[in-house]
Order: structure tokens, then sequence, then C-alpha cells
């Protein structure tokens, strides 16, 4: 099966230097047997190492003369698709073991793999890549299916982080990202077994078809950041200010930014903010604070998973000295 995937970065300027990472590091990747086990869930059930997918090769087009041909495909599928704002698109050509009665279910198929290999691209690399509507072709060009979109809103936490200089995000490659869960057993499509799967896990509730509210993306944002940083129930908002101050350093506007982070999160949870119904005109005074406070949050999380990618590492040691 061959599938087109419309795909899109950062509409910030500073990110197009990681956006043209992945870009260049994706074709490479094709037929990576770990990258496949991470992304082909029912591989890793089975004895003989057999999953779903045999074969998988990606290929990035951005070329003018080329994208048109990818764009009418989009378009066949999808008539009021604006694919004159596309400029990139990636091409899956994913060969299954049972390729033939895969095609009465290939759509969820797909999806399940995109997801999977979206997360894992967005865990890695400082952009977004979002995953727009795509479709689904046989070998001899005949229409199987469309794919769902599959993105985030995680370039606000990168413009967010920028604006105040804090945190510094590392940017990582996508074969670091699949040698750390390879090296750890951790898969994406696994219950968490400790606190660095529990972050993931969390994170990748951010991702979705971008047209659903994001009311619940704070809880799983803060639920990731006190599975890496917080110990017991009592002063979690100290522990994630100490701690994450010895990670990630500590700005000026650190301690102020992270004390009403908490103290938004608490009173929200707790009941205690007094807001507006939906459907006030003003409604949208608290989504920007929320929002606000959601990329500030997100930044935090992603800061912190990348370190341990980077370091290779499930957790972050802390000792109590004295001298």
């Amino acid at each position: 099966m061959k599938v087109t995937i419309p795909i899109r970065g950062s509409d910030f300027e500073e990110e197009y230097v990681s956006f043209d990472l992945f870009v260049d590091e994706i074709p490479t990747l094709s037929d990576n047997p770990n990258l496949i086990l991470l992304i082909d869930d029912y591989k890793k059930t089975q004895e003989n190492g057999k999953g779903y997918i045999e074969k998988i090769t990606f290929q990035v087009i951005r070329e003018e003369n080329e994208i048109g041909k990818y764009a009418e495909l989009i378009n066949k599928a999808f008539p009021r698709f604006e694919t004159e704002y596309i400029l990139e698109y990636l091409i899956l050509n994913i060969q299954l073991y049972d390729d033939e009665s895969s095609f009465e279910y290939s759509q969820s198929l797909i999806n399940d793999i995109l997801n999977r290999l979206c997360f894992l691209i967005n865990l890695s690399y400082s952009t977004n890549v979002d995953f727009l509507p795509g479709v689904i072709y046989s070998y001899n060009e005949e229409f199987i299916d469309k794919t769902k979109m599959i993105g985030s809103d995680i370039m606000f936490a990168y413009a967010h982080a920028k604006k105040i200089n804090w945190p510094c995000i590392r940017n990582l490659k996508l074969i670091d990202t699949i040698n750390w869960f390879n090296k750890f057993a951790i898969h994406p499509n696994d219950k968490s077994t400790n606190n660095a799967h529990r972050a993931i896990n969390a994170f990748s509730y951010l991702f979705d078809d971008l047209n659903i509210e994001k009311s619940d993306h704070l809880f799983w944002v803060m639920l990731g950041i006190e599975a890496l940083l917080a110990k017991g129930i009592n002063g979690i908002s100290n522990q994630i200010r100490e701690k994450s101050a010895i990670i990630l350093g500590k700005p000026t506007e650190y301690t102020r930014q992270l004390n009403k982070l908490y103290d938004y999160r608490s009173r929200l949870i707790h009941g205690d903010t007094n807001i507006n119904p939906a459907f006030h005109f003003d409604y949208h005074s608290f989504k920007e604070a929320h929002y606000d406070y959601l990329a500030f949050g997100t930044s935090i999380l992603i800061a912190l998973i990348r370190e341990l990618i980077y370091k290779q590492k499930t957790e972050f040691e802390f000792e109590l000295k004295l001298k």
C-alpha cells in the first residue's frame, strides 16, 4: 500500500531548521526494524517477530515540480482541501505480510501506524510535525481509504520557551528516540510501567485532529511533569520548582511563572476559579490565559522528556547531602 500524507511544520521560522532535520532523517529510517517494532503493536506480541508490517519506506516530497501529482490525489479524496498551501508530502510505501486481506481494515491499521509514528516524531524534533488528512492507495493506483488528521499545538510550547528564554529544549534525532524506547523496552501502545513511561503516555494525549477542544490537555501535561519530578502528594509545586531548576536551569522569571502555573492548576482542579460559560462573549479571554499556561507547561514536559532521551535514562536521580 502507498500512503500519501500532507505534512505541516511550525508557523514560526525558528523551527524550520528542526523540520528540515526531520525531512532529511526520515528516509534513512526506511525498513528500520526497531522503528517497525514501535509502530506495529502486533509485532511485539508474536514469538516469530512477525507483525503486520513486513517493509516500510519513507520519502518526503517537497520539490515544486513533483508535489502537484500528490496534491491531485489529496484533492480527489478531499475536494475542499486547500493543497496550494501544502509544501511537503510524506510518502509511505508499506508492504504487509498479508496485504490483500488487510484492505478491509486498512484505515484502522494505517491510522494506528501513523498515530505512533507522528507521536515518536514529535517526541524528537524541536518543531511540530502534523499529519494532515491523507489517502491510501494500492500499488495499482486504486483508492483504498482516507487517513485522519493527527496534530498538536506544541508549536506554541516552543514559541513560549523562546519568548521567556526557558526552558532550553533539546533538538534530538528520531533514531535517538527509537533507541531509547528499545533500550528500556518501552512501547508507545503499552500501559506505563514507570514514571518516564507515564510521562510519555501523558504526552500522547496532546495529539488529536486539531478540531477537538483541548480543555483536558493541561491535566495531562501536569500529570506528566509530576510523574517525572514529584514524589508523594505534599509540596508538589516546591518539588517541581526545585528539581526542574536543577535539570533545566533557572531563569529570572522562572519562580514567578511556575508559581502562577501551579496556582492556576490547583484553583482550576479544586473549583476555586470563577469562569464564564462556554457560550459567554468573553470566554475567549479565559481560553487565552488557559492556553498560555498550557504552552508553558508543555514546554517543561517536552524539555524534561528530551533530557531523559538524550541521557538515555528513565528517571532523574537526586540526593540530599549533609556537609
